[in-house]
């Protein structure tokens, strides 16, 4: 009897196979990963090779990027900046040169050659001050402001005008923080410190279309839409007024409420709510919203049975498309036009078809004289600006009333006598100052005594003492304008009294014509400004006027504290952005050292691991070489 062995635990040629080629298998696969990852520095290749690090890391790459975009931005204000601040030290640099020229030439010893020679030298001066004002940065002029492709300062009616923008550019420096890489080159150098601030509150009346927007409220910070309830004495309705958008809007939606017989209109002192005779009116702002208070018409206690009740003043902003026949209330202004001059170019501004704001600013601003209007800062009233140093500007009428209705006249009744001539005022004496001689040959003497402060004041002097003549405005350009009333043969004339010099400064020493003498305009806004300080020195050096010479020095005075100012403001913002850009590289660093451990080699572990893997691979193929080592045993069933 053959004793044949008995297999207890059989295991098929194939499933050893397969086992030790899939050992083999595991182990190539994991020395290729770590030979992959010593040959390209990297262990994080592709995604599969760890998922969820690779998103962590996605993530960090994408805030790295930003934060090296951030760092860019940094950098390069600092270097506009620095450029900037460059700048700024040129200029005070030629305002000291200009005021140390002011100083040595002021005395009673200096020439009038030596006071020529530095008129010469300001020439330059002026020159390299329009350099530095269109200095250049990589392409972008500093001062320009958003014009940044353009010169911001051009030659213009025989002065310097400012083409540039007060508007600056910034840059974004980190998720929630944007900071300006400019200086606004109109304020460094005073170009619009010449300006007509209108002195007429031209508040327009409201109508149905009036925009919420448009209004200043009747508690002065604007309308807040919301709900608001009103009460007619038995019954309360809820308003929700947050989609309104107009006056018009409001009353519509309270009509809408169906209250009783409520109703609500507007009229041209705002809001009005009526309601029947028996009715008791009541309006309250709803959930601490303010609505009713801003619109003018929150009435917590009734006012009676059957009272209407009247909104608050709303105060209507002006804005561009405001109706002219709006401004002022409802009562319009005159469209006769007004008169513009500025240093060598005049205009008259034409308004026979001006309907609008917008048509009045399109008006004036393309007149060509160098002049800018827009509304003033509190949407009440309009402004001029005159975009153009070293020209005095002149504001008047062209018949009508167009300049004293907006405000903007040079020279009306309430000019100040001491603000006349530039600043140097009307300069009388005791006793008469000028003797008026009517065509009849009569004299009259006149007397401006201290209480004549205002051009006014010198009409109703003049209309008071008697004279055959009658004093008033000029109805077209400016001036005060004698009338002779005697009806003679002779000459209407004013002669000074005294010595004084108060008719020629009133500008009323002028010859008569056809019995009229129209004055001068004596009162022109002063350019001001860098560049118009300047030309103020060197004319003042050349005329060899002394008072002149003090008031542009101290002018210039004026403009070098003002860039000083700028130029601490520059260090300051060039100092917190390089703190930013310091602590931000401090981030980046510690951020790029994360996103390394998560996607680079360990060359350390990495070489121990390949070194181990090497061994389990041979280990492997040793293994199962010797399991595949078949015998005849193998083969027997």
């Amino acid at each position: 009897m053959a004793i044949l062995p008995v297999n207890i635990a059989r295991v098929s040629n194939q499933l050893r196979t397969s086992v030790g080629l899939s050992a083999i298998q595991t182990q190539q696969a994991a020395l290729l990963k770590v030979q992959n990852e010593l040959a390209t520095g990297r262990k994080l290749n592709t995604p599969s090779d760890n998922p969820g690090d690779a998103a962590m890391a996605a993530q960090i790459r994408k805030t790295l990027e930003q934060r090296m975009s951030f760092s860019d931005n940094l950098d390069a204000s600092n270097n506009q900046l620095s450029a900037v601040d460059t700048s700024l030290g040129n200029i005070t640099d030629l305002l000291q040169q200009s005021q140390t020229l002011a100083s040595a030439n002021v005395g009673d010893d200096v020439t009038q050659d030596a006071r020529n020679a530095a008129a010469d030298q300001l020439d330059s001066i002026y020159s390299q001050m329009m350099d530095v004002g269109n200095t250049s940065f990589e392409g972008s002029y500093l001062f320009a402001g958003d014009k940044l492709d353009k010169a911001p300062f051009e030659t213009f009616a025989g002065g310097t005008r400012f083409v540039g923008s007060e508007t600056t550019l910034s840059n974004q420096v980190d998720e929630s923080t944007d900071a300006s890489f400019q200086v606004d080159g109109a304020n460094v150098f005073g170009a619009l410190s010449t300006k007509i601030e209108g002195k007429t509150t031209l508040g327009p009346t409201v109508t149905a279309s009036t925009r919420l927007s448009d209004l200043d409220g009747a508690t002065n910070g604007g309308i807040h839409k919301g709900s608001i309830s009103i009460g007619n004495g038995t019954t309360l309705a809820k308003i929700d007024l947050n989609s309104a958008d107009t006056l018009g809007d409001v009353a519509t939606a309270i009509n809408n409420a169906g209250l009783g017989s409520v109703t609500a209109s507007v009229t041209s002192g705002g809001l009005q709510i009526t309601g029947g005779g028996g009715e008791s009116l009541t309006v309250n702002d709803i959930a601490g919203g303010t609505a009713a208070a801003d619109l003018g018409i929150s009435t917590p206690t009734t006012p009676g049975a059957g009272v209407a009740i009247n909104a608050l003043p709303t105060n209507a902003k002006v804005t561009l498309l405001t109706p002219l026949a709006d401004l002022n209330g409802g009562a319009g202004i005159d469209t006769s036009g007004l008169k513009i001059t500025n240093g060598g170019k005049t205009a008259t501004v034409d308004l026979s078809t001006a309907t609008t704001v917008q048509d009045l600013v399109n008006a004036v601003n393309g007149s060509g004289t160098g002049v800018r209007m827009d509304i003033n800062a509190d949407g009440n009233g309009l402004r001029l600006l005159n975009t153009t140093q070293g020209a005095d500007l002149n504001v008047s009428e062209n018949g009508g009333t167009t300049a004293a209705d907006l405000g903007l006249r040079s020279f009306d009744g309430n000019t100040a006598l001491a603000d006349m001539n530039k600043g140097d005022g009307v300069r009388t004496v005791t006793g008469a100052d000028f003797t008026i001689t009517d065509s009849n040959g009569v004299n009259t003497d006149i007397d401006l005594t201290d209480t004549t402060k205002t051009a006014q004041d010198v009409i109703d002097t003049i209309n008071a003492s008697g004279a055959s003549v009658t004093a008033s405005f000029a109805t077209n350009g400016n001036g005060i304008v004698l009338t002779d009333t005697a009806g003679g043969g002779g000459t209407l004339k004013v002669t000074s009294k005294n010595s004084s010099q108060a008719a020629a400064d009133l500008g009323i020493d002028s010859p008569a014509v056809s019995g009229v003498i129209t004055g001068k305009d004596v009162n022109p806004v002063v350019a001001q400004g860098v560049f118009a300080n300047i030309d103020s020195l060197r004319t003042a050096l050349r005329s060899g006027d002394k008072q002149a010479i003090t008031k542009a020095a101290e002018g210039l005075q004026g403009d070098y504290d003002r860039v000083v100012r700028s130029r601490g403001e520059v260090g300051a913002r060039v100092k917190a952005a390089q703190s930013r850009s310091d602590r931000m590289d401090e981030q980046n660093v510690a951020t790029k050292a994360l996103l390394s451990k998560l996607e680079d080699t360990d060359f350390t572990e990495a070489a121990s691991q390949y070194s181990l893997l090497q061994t389990s691979l041979q280990a492997a193929m040793q293994t199962t070489g010797q399991m595949m080592k078949l015998s005849l045993m193998d083969y027997l069933s």
